[in-house]
């Protein structure tokens, strides 16, 4: 029999209904983990019989016109009934190829029809057992898993856990319209979703065996995001993290290895493509970057958290810091936090990265004006070998005796006046001396009588020195007119207008080149991690201030 026009025209490219696709769906369903649960509702579409169904629900079918759906019941009329799907063959515009299409959607008696339903049914008690297993309990669930309640979202989320380390555990989930941001219709909407006591399931975060989460404090024993400080044994092993604890998600989700969670969060954290492709050498003669950074408030707590670790280890190894300046340090053991996490990487990216040399120290100043100043180096590099100078060792020799002379000149600064921290390096066998400081307020007098002094003695001594670190602002730079920066002017060292502070690199006029080939800059990118808490959301900052770094040549 010939075939109406609809039938060519859809020979090219079928159409497929959303009945097929959720009949596709259902299925397949046994290929799904064992952890999701199908309801018994109106989403099983149950098989159309043909015998019965109008025209217009004929044409819900794919590939089926008004047209087409119209010849089905005539024919339908004329030979009284279906007696099997093969028959629809003989309606004029069905061919072989729209039967094979259709087949998947369609019956042809009641039997089928109600056994497809009746096989996709639940009792009512298993359905409520297994809705019931899938509360998320408001009194023990963090941020990550109370955001995944359908109608909350991480704001919301976040000010649950908020509001119940001050208030401590809710009696009543009623009491959730306390929450800043939930209204009646919100939480009518939840409340399915929620209990008050934890399933016997839940699991506990404890993020790479730091007693600390994903926020920079804790309180009363919980920390900010609602994960408590007590480890938990796993109840299952992962195979790519074995010995990573387990956190076990509601509504339906599989339980998943804490370490997934955070590669997921890392997946998705922007790196930068660096463009400049530094090898440690610059037009035929090496070079190493000297590097300063204010690490803002850096405590054992801060760095902790995954995300923060990431971005500072990350950001030191792709642009190639052989010396960093660290300012703003509140316990020294954090920056051997730093130094642990790039000798013995446990964040996958910082594994991935191949140019480490897993050699790094650093080194630390007695508390000046209630925080340390430190400085983290490469030890290990193939190219670019650096040592912390010990001044009691050093040999008699003119340049030695220079370097001893202008760092005991510069503990002034760390000794009375409490600015800065004066450290000598050998870079490839040849000293330099960098101060790094932080200043609160203006440069007294005194200050700057210093630090001038220590110019003038390196000059005689043939000293390369450089002034790193925050110097509060451009007044404070300009107070030291015999001193240069090597950054431009119009370079901003800070994220955010919250905050103010001149991150500088500054060395004795005239600018030596021989020892600063010129190359020097900030860095801007890459600077923020999901995982980093930013307020009320996620996303935020390692620090508001941007690393700064300059090129030091090193002769042969």
């Amino acid at each position: 029999m010939g075939q109406s026009p609809s039938s060519v025209r859809s020979k090219g490219c079928r159409q497929k209904s959303f009945r097929g696709f959720s009949r596709k769906s259902k299925l397949n369903k046994s290929n799904l983990s064992h952890t999701f649960s199908w309801p018994p509702s109106e989403e099983y579409l149950e098989l159309m019989n043909v015998n019965t169904a109008t025209e217009e629900q004929l044409m819900t079918l794919p590939g089926v016109s008004r047209q087409l759906a119209q010849e089905i019941v005539r024919h339908r009329q004329m030979i009284g009934r279906f007696k099997r799907v093969d028959d629809l063959a003989l309606v004029s515009g069905i061919g072989a190829e729209k039967l094979e299409l259709l087949r998947p959607e369609i019956c042809t008696n009641t039997r089928k029809q109600l056994s497809r339903a009746s096989s996709c049914t639940q009792s009512l008690d298993s359905i409520r057992i297994n809705s019931e297993s899938r509360l998320c309990s408001v009194n023990s669930s963090s941020v990550f898993q109370l955001q995944c309640v359908p109608g909350l979202n991480q704001e919301i989320a976040a000010n649950i856990v908020d509001y119940r380390n001050k208030k401590g555990p809710f009696k009543s989930l009623d009491d959730l319209i306390k929450v800043r941001g939930m209204d009646i219709v919100r939480l009518s909407t939840i409340k399915q979703h929620l209990s008050l006591e934890p399933r016997k399931c839940e699991s506990v975060q404890h993020l790479n065996g730091y007693n600390s989460g994903w926020a920079h404090s804790s309180m009363n024993g919980t920390l900010s995001n609602g994960v408590t400080n007590t480890p938990k044994t796993p109840h299952r092993k992962s195979l790519s993290m074995p010995s990573k604890l387990l956190v076990t998600l509601p509504n339906g989700f599989a339980a998943a290895p804490v370490n997934d969670i955070l590669d997921l969060l890392s997946a998705y954290s922007h790196r930068p493509i660096v463009e400049d492709v530094f090898a440690y050498e610059r037009n035929g003669m090496r070079c190493c970057r000297i590097a300063s950074w204010n690490l803002h408030q850096l405590s054992i707590d801060k760095i902790t958290n995954p995300g923060v670790r990431e971005v500072v280890c990350r950001t030191i190894l792709e642009n190639k810091l052989s010396i960093i300046a660290v300012q703003d340090v509140l316990e020294g053991a954090a920056l051997k936090m730093i130094c642990e996490e790039l000798n013995s990487p446990v964040l996958r990216r910082i594994r991935e990265w191949r140019s480490n040399s897993c050699q790094w120290e650093y080194c630390i100043s007695e508390r000046i004006n209630n925080q340390h100043l430190g400085f983290i180096y490469d030890a290990g590099n193939k190219s670019i070998s650096v040592e912390d100078v010990d001044l009691e060792q050093l040999p008699l020799v003119t340049e030695a005796v220079g370097v001893r002379i202008l760092v005991r000149q510069l503990e002034a600064l760390r000794d009375e006046r409490r600015i800065a921290d004066a450290r000598a390096f050998l870079i490839c066998g040849r000293p330099v001396v960098i101060v790094n400081i932080k200043c609160s307020g203006p440069l007294s007098r005194d200050d700057c009588r210093l630090i001038k002094h220590a110019s003038e003695l390196a000059a005689t001594a043939r000293i390369p020195l450089a002034l790193v670190g925050e110097l509060l602002d451009q007044d404070n730079v300009q107070s030291l007119e015999i001193y240069e920066s090597l950054l431009s002017e119009e370079v901003s060292t800070t994220i955010d207008q919250t905050h103010k502070g001149l991150t500088c690199i500054l060395c004795p006029r005239p600018i030596d080149k021989s020892n600063f080939n010129g190359h020097a800059g900030a860095i801007r990118s890459g600077l923020s991690h999901l995982a980093i808490p930013r307020g009320w959301s996620w996303g935020g900052p390692a620090s508001p201030y941007c690393p700064v770094w300059a090129e030091f040549n090193i002769p042969d």
